[in-house]
């Protein structure tokens, strides 16, 4: 289902909306903070160039309805505060959510927020069943979100991530549609 590059959510304090190139300094450089990368799937762009193209294929997936890659911006001040993204998995009706907050903004609460409001969208608006999301095991930041906003331990999946020549370690976790419900009252 695509949506209008309009399309914007908002929360209490954030707004979240298609990102566009005004973003790609902010992202490059959180991308130069040592271990910002290390729990991502992608590596650290060499030059600010490179990060068009993941751009291009954000723009992509959003147009073609299979991804959402959201910017988080402070509603009441425009500052870019991080990014978050659904994509659709191999399984009809499970999406998967992943996320990053700039460094300058991490420990305020910002990522707690901005997953719920995905987990709403996912659920209302794409129809989602079940929504899902890895994260490193020594990421104990993104567990607590995670946990905050309900999703459950699925798995333990030893060889999760690929990074500087070694697997990590991941844990998957889950809700389904009913228990966010549950979860909202």
């Amino acid at each position: 289902m695509p949506l209008a590059t309009t399309f914007t959510l908002e929360t209490e304090r954030l707004r979240l909306r298609i990102p566009s190139k005004a973003d790609i300094p902010h992202i490059f450089a959180a991308s130069r903070v040592k271990g910002f990368n290390d729990g991502m799937g992608w590596e650290p762009p060499e030059t600010i160039e490179e990060m068009n193209a993941p751009l291009e294929r954000s723009l992509e997936s959003w147009k073609n309805g299979n991804g959402f890659s959201f910017t988080i911006d402070e509603k009441s001040t425009g500052d870019f505060l991080g990014r978050i993204s659904i994509r659709k998995t191999k399984e009809k009706a499970i999406w998967n959510i992943g996320f990053f907050t700039h460094p300058t903004h991490q420990g305020k609460g910002i990522m707690s927020e901005a997953v719920a409001a995905i987990l709403s969208f996912g659920f209302t608006k794409l129809k989602a069943s079940r929504i899902e999301a890895d994260y490193a095991l020594w990421n104990k930041a993104s567990e607590k979100v995670l946990q905050k906003n309900g999703l459950q331990f699925v798995e333990f999946i030893e060889k999760g991530l690929f990074k500087k020549g070694k697997w990590v370690a991941e844990n998957k976790v889950a809700i389904d549609k009913m228990d966010w419900q549950k979860h909202q009252s």
